[in-house]
């Protein structure tokens, strides 16, 4: 036994965590990995069985790969993964953690003496806590990438260098009959043209062989339509860093390609529309005014009054086609800044509604803004006569400071509600209701210009709290 003895002793040597039981199944080695391992030193569990070395290790007394090789019992289903049986050998990866919550691979096989008499078995033990937690991440992100493949309209391949397909999902493959499994070891011309098949297949040997990143849109015919599609490919490496494929998304942009189309016609029609809003209605409605203002000159009392209405609705019309001029190019362009005169703009836009009264106090500055500043005038005094009637009374008045100018225009008309105030700038707006036409477009165009100003509008009351004795609209304006 003393040969028997320093045969198992040779066990202490191993680098492994190991221990050995004898033919009887009692503990004769337990090394010093193993007590590294388990916390439990050699001399409080040598000379000890009944399955005493799996109530440490996993907390119950049952056979373990050791006790297999024994022939002392099955650890049974479900105790162990891959299992590997070679000759007298058993590998496999514990299910169960040991008590300190380390998660294991074991190794047993039997011992011999120098005799070659079987004198026990021997037990390794090692450490695949993170291997294990690596390989649970793995599995988690590949349930997270098949969830996301089955959620998204995208296809999903990988391709060789040949040209086929490795790997295929697609979530919509039903809908056109096809099978994403059956496009496994074929390439893309079973499923799309020809000509984009060869491009795919292309696209794919010249991304693996050079390493870069590719995106590509292409249009074909497809079932009987026309269809866009987007495809990325990227390369695809090896555990050796070696590029062996090519992973690619091709999304189906068809109906983004339609709208495109959709609104660039929609664009087309309603250029169209401003152009002839702009020229031939605006220069109707010029001559129109003409004529008018020559016919006010030669009557007078009721008759006169009544032709400076007429005038006067012609034009809010010309107004109304500048204001969608004017929008349609703020859209389009940024504005630059400049110095302007404010008290000039303001006197030249007063001298246009001569037949109104307008009370104006002067102001001596210069503001940075640019000419379309008289369009902000200009469509403050509209809206006060279309919403307080040809008798409308305005005051229009400039308050300095060293920094800015605090411009108002007020009038007696009907005023505005407290709580429609904060709505009264939005497109096609007045009072937070939607009107016809292009009512509210003007005090849009106000708030648009001030905002690329840099200052401020807001709407209150010409008699602060007492909204139905008429408005006022205040533009904070940076001075010069």
């Amino acid at each position: 036994m003393t040969n028997d003895s320093r045969d198992m002793d040779i066990i202490n040597q191993i680098p492994q965590a190991a221990f050995a039981l004898d033919t009887a199944g009692t503990i004769r080695v337990w090394n010093h990995n193993m007590e590294e391992l388990t916390g439990i030193r050699a001399e409080e569990i040598v000379g000890r069985g009944g399955f005493e070395h799996s109530r440490i290790l996993f907390g119950e007394r049952r056979p373990t790969l050791i006790n297999d090789i024994l022939g002392q019992g099955n650890p049974g289903d479900g105790l162990y993964r891959n299992l590997i049986r070679n000759k007298d050998q058993i590998y496999a990866e514990s299910c169960v953690p040991l008590t300190n919550g380390k998660q294991v691979a074991c190794t047993a096989a039997p011992l011999y003496n120098t005799a070659g008499i079987r004198i026990g078995a021997i037990e390794a033990l090692y450490d695949i806590t993170e291997k294990r937690a690596a390989e649970n991440s793995l599995q988690r992100s590949e349930e997270q990438i098949r969830t996301l493949t089955h959620a998204l309209p995208d296809m999903f391949f990988t391709i060789d260098h040949n040209g086929i397909f490795l790997e295929f999902s697609w979530n919509e493959a039903q809908k056109y009959g096809i099978d994403p499994g059956s496009l496994v070891g074929r390439g893309p011309d079973a499923l799309f043209p020809e000509e984009e098949a060869g491009f795919i297949a292309a696209t794919a040997r010249a991304v693996i062989d050079t390493g870069q990143n590719t995106s590509q849109e292409r249009r074909f015919m497809w079932h009987g339509e026309e269809r866009a599609f987007r495809t990325d490919l990227h390369p695809l490496h090896d555990t050796s860093g070696r590029i062996v494929a090519a992973s690619g998304i091709s999304r189906d942009i068809s109906n983004r390609i339609r709208s495109e189309r959709t609104v660039q016609e929609t664009t087309r029609v309603t250029d169209l529309y401003l152009d002839l809003l702009s020229n031939d209605i605006y220069n109707t409605s010029m001559v129109a005014a003409t004529i008018i203002e020559m016919l006010r000159e030669r009557l007078e009392g009721e008759e006169e009054e009544l032709a400076q209405r007429v005038k006067a609705t012609i034009e809010q019309n010309i107004n109304i086609i500048k204001n969608v001029e004017l929008l349609n190019t703020l859209s389009q362009h940024r504005t630059t800044l400049g110095p302007v005169d404010l008290d000039a703009l303001v006197r030249e836009q007063i001298r246009r509604y001569s037949g109104i009264r307008i009370r104006y106090s002067g102001c001596h500055c210069t503001v940075w803004a640019n000419p379309l500043l008289e369009h902000i005038i200009s469509n403050l005094i509209s809206n006060s006569i279309k919403y307080g009637g040809m008798r409308v009374e305005i005051d229009i008045s400039a308050l300095e400071t060293e920094e800015v100018v605090t411009l108002t225009v007020a009038d007696n008309g009907i005023g505005i509600p407290d709580p429609l105030k904060p709505n009264i700038f939005d497109r096609f707006t007045r009072g937070g209701k939607k009107m016809p036409g292009s009512r509210g477009l003007g005090l849009h165009i106000v708030k648009t210009l001030v905002n690329q100003y840099g200052g401020r509008v807001w709407a209150a009351d010409r008699v602060p709290g007492k909204p139905g004795e008429g408005a006022a609209i205040k533009i904070i304006l940076q001075k010069c």
